[in-house]
């Protein structure tokens, strides 16, 4: 969030910039910030309704979505309206924090909302089945936007290719109903132009794929495990087997002739979010189209019982946030002594060293704190990353190479094993407290 907060500042302030203009290890170097309108947003947000007002409008960010696929399963039967709402929830919380990714996941259902209002109601029901220019022109609005706001306008390719895809192999299987030739050809085609569209509406150009490669880095691991398959997770395996099973269900349930387009769509994304648990937040959606494709419709029945219960639960959610939670607060480790003594007293030359998170709250605090990494995990190269989490996890005994990389002249850390090896390195404690410690080298306190 804080990331979020003081690079949107910078932006609003400065507009678009090539290199990055923060005090870490790579400033100065070329700059690829893909998601800079979310962070112009997110900041924009902040400056008009304060982080409550953010939480509520993020909240709203991830609600309508689930909105959205459950108006387009309306005829499914209410107990498919349930499943939807019950598997959605778990893809969530890889993304219950504010961050850009809510923002995909908003896009990515309305695109399933066009191709479901376009390519599969039959042509004689009207609507946007009935004006394929129309189509292509919200398609291409929409990878325009979306590539401005966070990366994952690619699942919204894949989503084309595995669609266009499914529907060719059931028009090859001469199945009677499939979609038209050409129709098929003109959803490719909304593809390629999304592509194309993601590339030129940019600030980044063709970089934008180079945005990409730098993810790719295995040094990743060592702040954040989303990015790596999900076998690590246990829960995240369940999660996703659970959705297999349901998808199979549902395809053997469909009426014959049964269209491999809506599986495909499922099981691959599902696949996806086994390459990539980041991947997990568009499951919920693919199989919500499953749904709306190939799921029987169902005689209109009272949907008061569900309704009351969602309706329950969500004014028990408000009494217990007003009762409980409050008002959104920064997270304890950000408002620890040793973090808000460290912005007030910096070193008199280096960086500070500590966890990204921490780092990014310090320059949404104040922008000339002299950080070694910010939460922009990926802008860092595998060295960086290695020897900064080496140095505020006490990895490494020898930390001289670290130190001298990174130009640490001061830490924050609370891993004791770490404060040892700083100390051995000729750092001082300036401020010890439960939720960390503030370690200066000698001679370096304090910039004020």
């Amino acid at each position: 969030m804080y990331l979020d907060l003081f690079t949107g500042r910078f932006i609003a302030e400065h507009g678009v910039v090539s290199h990055d203009p923060f005090p870490t290890a790579a400033q100065g170097q070329e700059w690829l910030n893909q998601q800079w309108l979310s962070q112009l947003l997110f900041f924009w947000a902040g400056w008009a309704v304060g982080l409550t007002g953010i939480s509520i409008v993020y909240a709203l960010l991830l609600a309508i979505p689930l909105g959205l696929l459950l108006w387009a399963c309306r005829r499914k039967g209410p107990w498919m309206l349930v499943a939807i709402a019950a598997l959605y929830f778990p893809g969530m919380l890889a993304v219950i924090h504010p961050r850009a990714a809510g923002f995909t996941v908003m896009a990515f259902s309305l695109l399933v909302i066009v191709i479901l209002a376009v390519w599969r109601a039959p042509l004689r029901e009207g609507g946007l089945g009935t004006r394929p220019r129309l189509a292509l022109a919200l398609i291409a609005a929409l990878f325009a936007v979306w590539a401005n706001l966070h990366g994952g306008f690619v699942a919204g390719l894949l989503l084309i290719a595995l669609v266009s895809g499914g529907l060719a192999v059931d028009r090859f299987r001469g199945l009677s109903g499939t979609v038209a030739s050409h129709r098929v050809a003109l959803l490719a085609l909304a593809g390629v132009l999304g592509g194309a569209i993601a590339t030129l509406a940019t600030p980044l150009g063709g970089q934008i794929w180079a945005y990409f490669q730098s993810f790719s880095n295995p040094a990743i691991r060592f702040a954040s495990t989303e990015w790596l398959p999900a076998l690590q997770s246990v829960p995240a395996m369940g999660y996703l087997a659970l959705c297999a099973a349901f998808a199979s269900w549902l395809w053997s349930r469909s009426v014959p002739p049964r269209q491999i387009a809506p599986l495909l769509v499922a099981l691959g994304f599902i696949a996806f979010a086994a390459f990539s648990m980041r991947n997990i937040i568009f499951v919920a959606p693919a199989l919500a189209f499953q749904i709306a494709w190939a799921a029987p419709n169902r005689p209109d029945q009272g949907l008061r019982a569900p309704i009351a219960l969602a309706g329950t639960a969500a004014i028990g959610a408000v009494v217990a946030w007003a009762a409980v939670l409050g008002p959104a607060q920064a997270q304890p480790q950000l408002r620890a002594p040793a973090v808000e003594y460290a912005i007030d007293h910096p070193p008199k030359s280096g960086r500070i060293a500590t966890y990204a998170g921490t780092a990014s709250y310090m320059l949404w605090r104040e922008p000339d704190t002299p950080v070694a990494i910010d939460g922009r995990l990926e802008h860092y190269t595998e060295g960086q990353l290695h020897d900064n989490y080496a140095i505020v996890r006490g990895s490494q005994a020898d930390l001289r190479i670290p130190l001298e990389a990174l130009d640490v002249t001061a830490a924050i850390v609370h891993v004791p094993r770490a404060i040892e090896i700083l100390e051995a390195h000729g750092f001082v404690p300036e401020l010890t407290a439960p939720d960390g410690t503030y370690l200066v080298r000698r001679g370096e306190c304090c910039a004020d």
